[in-house]
């Protein structure tokens, strides 16, 4: 009995699946209608104008406090840019989101959208916005004095024109103070005689 339910069960599965069509209709297989529609909005082309302009930031900043040879002589501070202008990127990149999204949220207030919770968005996302552009002047100030150090290191420790002009003259210096009093000490030591100090004796 129970083989003979289950016999008349797949025959009428069987049936029901004979029964149906090739193709449901709406469901083709053509390729691009089953391609995931993509929308350009534009991101990778704002992507490229913030590395651009972190990358221009990055390169006045360095060439303002640093010459073009230290900077090409150095990997650290070629390795230490690159991160600086990449972390960079990224927050130009934030704010540029930020103001997008409260453009477009400013745009669906005025068309009529002016539930509370749309104010409430907008006002977070303004909050947002202050902070990435606090971050943003903090890292500059940050990167600002990091080019300061490294310019003085590179004074007191890499400098190669100035040991050279000393060495030459006998004289080793690092800094101006220092220069001075060797050469107040090498003028007490040879006895050079202050010409315009005698014309006003005289």
């Amino acid at each position: 009995m129970k083989d003979e339910s289950k016999n008349k069960f797949r025959d009428s599965l069987g049936d029901l699946l004979n029964d149906l069509p090739d193709e449901v209709e709406g469901l083709s297989n053509n390729s691009e209608e089953l391609q995931p529609v993509r929308v350009d909005s534009g991101q990778a082309t704002a992507l490229v104008k913030a590395k651009n302009k972190a990358e221009k930031v990055m390169n006045s900043l360095l060439t303002f406090y640093l010459s073009e040879e230290i900077i090409a002589e150095h990997e650290y501070i070629r390795a230490k840019a690159q991160l600086d202008e990449s972390a960079l990127s990224m927050l130009i990149r934030q704010m540029q989101n930020s103001e997008t999204a409260i453009t477009l949220l400013m745009e669906t207030i005025h068309e009529g959208d002016v539930s509370p919770r749309m104010f409430e968005v907008l006002s977070d996302l303004q909050r947002t916005l202050l902070d990435i552009i606090k971050s943003q002047t903090m890292y500059m100030v940050a990167i600002e004095e990091n080019a300061k150090k490294i310019s003085r290191d590179v004074d007191v420790y890499h400098s190669t024109e100035s040991s050279t002009s000393n060495k030459q003259s006998g004289i080793k210096s690092r800094g101006t103070k220092d220069l001075m009093r060797a050469l107040q000490d090498t003028i007490k030591e040879e006895d050079i005689e202050d010409v315009d100090g005698n014309e006003n004796e005289e």
